[in-house]
């Protein structure tokens, strides 16, 4: 219930279907180009439109508003208008602020890269007036990413490595040797099963390694072959978000507020760079998606990766 909310938050409210609010005269909009990739709407909603909103809002406060000397729901506009403005002015901007500027990108066609930043809102009994700032999805030129060379080698386990791995267990264990009998300990009928069970283990690690060499290879094959300006906005969020992940797990190993903050300012141009890289090869692979018709959801860059390996020249 409106009188039970107690913060605006608008970022949640951004994907709201803006059928359910009909402008009955067009919007007044003006875009600005800011640099390559900002832009700026500057947008004006219908009086109508912005009185419509009023009138529904302060029907429901009006449900439940308590003022002395009225019963619920016979409380009249002026005094509504009294006591609850500013609850009316929050409601109203929650419902129009994203309606208006989702139409607004779809009326201009533009394909928006992430939350806009709003200003100047002015919001009267009859107007809205803000302006809205974000940046728009670059243009993005990908070549060759189709016949990639790429070596397979069959990933081998050899006795040696089984070996190292047995050498550990008997200084962990203080045996001289590992037979059967500490083979059964692990839960095997014998020493052979246990050395089939560690070697698959072994061959197992090896594919999830050569699995992320490829992967790292199609990629600086990518890097380099594609064209497109990064999107400031985010590569800054995903700087953000590597840096919240590297604290959480300074936090989790039990190391001081200062010495996470030492590390961390260490280690910032790397996670920068690395921001940078990521959300380019993100742009690249949906990119690729777009002009292959696949899928363009959370898993697109699995689908798109799995694409190129399918289209890729394999040699061993």
């Amino acid at each position: 219930m409106i009188l039970e909310q107690k913060k605006f938050i608008l970022e949640k409210n951004l994907e709201c279907d803006i059928k359910n609010y009909i402008i009955a005269k067009p919007m007044k909009i003006q875009i600005k180009k800011i640099d390559k990739l900002q832009r700026q709407l500057e947008i004006e909603i219908p009086e109508e439109s912005v009185r419509k909103e009023f009138d529904e809002v302060y029907e429901e406060i009006k449900k439940e508003a308590k003022i002395p000397g009225f019963r619920p729901g016979t409380a009249p506009r002026h005094l509504l208008e009294k006591h609850h403005s500013d609850l009316a002015n929050e409601e109203v901007l929650r419902r129009l602020l994203p309606t208006s500027y989702n139409k607004a990108i779809e009326q201009e066609n533009l394909e928006v890269l992430g939350l806009p930043q709003f200003s100047d809102v002015v919001l009267t009994k009859n107007s809205l007036k803000y302006k809205a700032t974000f940046e728009i999805r670059p243009d993005i030129k990908v070549k060759n990413y189709k016949g990639i060379k790429l070596v397979r080698k069959q990933p081998q386990v050899t006795e040696e490595e089984i070996e190292k791995i047995f050498e550990q267990m008997k200084k962990e264990k203080n045996v001289e040797a590992i037979d059967d009998k500490i083979a059964r300990g692990f839960g095997f009928a014998d020493l052979a099963q246990f050395k089939d069970y560690i070697s698959r283990q072994l061959l197992s690690q090896k594919e999830t390694e050569m699995r992320a060499q490829l992967e790292e290879q199609v990629v600086r094959e990518l890097l380099d072959n594609a064209e497109l300006i990064v999107p400031k906005t985010l590569v800054e969020t995903r700087y953000e978000e590597l840096k919240k992940e590297l604290e959480k797990y300074f936090q989790e190993n039990r190391i001081s507020k200062e010495e996470c903050e030492k590390k961390i300012s260490e280690l910032d141009p790397r996670l920068r760079t690395q921001s940078e890289k990521e959300v380019k090869v993100y742009l690249i692979l949906d990119q690729i998606a777009k002009l292959e018709n696949l899928e363009r959801d959370e898993n697109m860059p699995k689908r798109v990766m799995e694409f190129i390996f399918q289209n890729a020249e394999w040699s061993s």
